[in-house]
């Protein structure tokens, strides 16, 4: 295996590491500091986090280097690092098996302000420091710093869990795996709050910034014009602009999500922050802004909903669907839903799009509720794809398209059950495919190591029939006992 010279060098601007020839080297000059700038400006302050939970980071202050060795770990496996708030370490020591796939997505864009200096140390931890001693040090009403993202796919992991003992190597420092990467384009400007948003409009044509001093670009990786070649159906990301953008960790040791059959919700994601900042819009800000509420605090969900956080409201519809701390109402789940999706919440389009599709809360409307389905699916929501696949089942005209989103939620869309579903088809020569064991052994063994444990299951059958594969009745067994233990239901009492 190749291992980055970067090896658990902290990716941070005092990131030095050791090369292969000699003593360690800096891969870039020593930075200023916000003093350097203004002797009377106290540096932002960010608690480290006191657990490991879920993230969503950008990745537009990376390095170029930085960025190449986590494109060349999600290469050999699943990508692990140390995060705690503060600092991000790769850690390339550390394995994990695992593998990721791409999927194009809906393209969008997104401006994200960074409005104060704890805001930036808490979004931007490797270069945003540096960055705002080209500001005087601090933001004010006419200092500012803003990041245009544009995202046209994903690279992610079926993977959804990792526990310890599953990691080899050196993994002592390792807190969470990389589940996925938005992949498009970036530019990070620095300077007049007047001239920013100009000056990335500018770029996003195709041109150059053109501001001589009123504003500087920080940072930039792909070309934001080259990203409008790009669609969903994409097999790959159009050339310059296939740039990490974004990266989502997920803690070592997280809780395996529930058992459940397609259109039924119960785990919402929860995006966390450092302590004192809440994620809202794509960043984390102080919680006194509109933001995304934790699904154990309905009353908080409809404040922030209220005020205008789609990612609340369809928390909120998750909660009146299931009834988890109000009572279950349908039509207002269905309510809430559309409200998210006409905000671009996946999950809201998800929710609204089950609820169209089984007349729950709201008018049946099939053509309509696949409609939304299809929209969080193009948007790179690996369950909503696999509801989409099973509601196009149930169809006679859809059936031979499920394989399809059952594809693209194995395949790219972060989704196991996607490579369960698939195994399933090819198993019973269901969907408009033939009917083929050695087909459907491979996509239950992809889904079973992903953690899938109904994927599990299928391959214990065919491996105690010999049924595509060869015949082993010990570890069909194994299998059998793993689901079971794991609480998939269907397992348990089988050889």
């Amino acid at each position: 295996m190749v291992k980055p010279l970067l090896g658990t060098c902290l990716l941070t601007l005092l990131a030095a590491c050791p090369s292969s020839k000699g003593p360690a080297q800096a891969i870039q000059p020593t930075q200023p500091t916000i003093a350097d700038a203004d002797k009377s400006t106290a540096p932002p302050k960010v608690e480290a986090c006191a657990t490991p939970a879920r993230h969503d980071l950008m990745a537009v202050d990376w390095t170029p280097e930085l960025r190449g060795d986590l494109e060349v770990a999600m290469k050999e496996g699943v990508a692990l690092v140390h995060y705690d708030c503060k600092t991000l370490t790769l850690e390339p020591a550390c394995t994990l098996e695992g593998s990721y796939g791409f999927i194009g997505t809906t393209r969008r864009e997104k401006q994200i302000e960074m409005n104060t200096n704890d805001e930036v140390a808490a979004n931007l931890p490797i270069s945003g420091i540096s960055w705002l001693t080209e500001v005087g040090g601090k933001l004010d009403r006419e200092r500012g710093m803003l990041a245009k993202l544009v995202s046209i796919g994903k690279r992610s992991s079926a993977k959804k869990v990792a526990q310890r003992a599953e990691l080899a190597g050196s993994c002592d420092g390792a807190t969470h795996f990389v589940r996925a990467a938005t992949i498009g384009a970036f530019a990070v400007a620095t300077g007049s709050r007047a001239e920013l948003g100009a000056t990335l409009t500018i770029m996003g044509k195709g041109a150059s910034g053109t501001s001589e001093s009123a504003t500087k670009i920080a940072s930039q990786d792909g070309d934001l014009a080259a990203c409008g070649t790009a669609t969903p159906d994409a097999k790959a990301p159009p050339d310059q602009c296939g740039a990490l953008v974004r990266i989502e960790l997920e803690p070592i040791g997280g809780t395996a999500p529930a058992i459940t059959e397609p259109g039924t919700i119960v785990d919402v994601p929860v995006t966390a922050c450092a302590p004192g900042f809440a994620f809202a819009d794509g960043a984390c800000r102080r919680p006194d802004v509109p933001h995304e509420c934790a699904p154990s605090a309905p009353g908080d969900c409809a404040k922030q909903c209220d005020a205008g956080n789609a990612t609340s409201c369809a928390t909120l519809a998750v909660a009146y669907r299931n009834g988890t701390g109000v009572a279950k109402d349908w039509a207002k789940a269905s309510e809430l839903a559309t409200k998210a999706c006409d905000g671009e919440s996946t999950l809201g389009c998800r929710v609204a799009g089950l609820a169209k599709v089984g007349g729950e809360g709201t008018k049946q409307d099939a053509d309509g509720g696949l409609a939304l389905l299809a929209k969080a699916c193009s948007a790179g929501d690996g369950a909503a794809c696999v509801d989409l696949g099973t509601a196009q089942l149930g169809s006679k005209q859809l059936a031979d398209q499920a394989q399809y989103s059952f594809r693209r939620a194995c395949y790219g869309g972060g989704e196991f059950e996607g490579c369960a579903y698939l195994g399933i088809l090819y198993a019973d020569g269901k969907g408009g495919v033939s009917k083929s064991g050695k087909l459907a052994a491979s996509f239950f063994e992809k889904g079973c190591k992903e953690g899938s444990l109904r994927a599990c299951t299928g391959l214990a059958k065919l491996l105690s029939a010999g049924t595509g594969v060869p015949k082993n009745k010990e570890r069909a067994k194994a299998l059998y006992e793993q689901a079971c233990n794991g609480g998939f239901q269907p397992a348990c009492g089988k050889k």
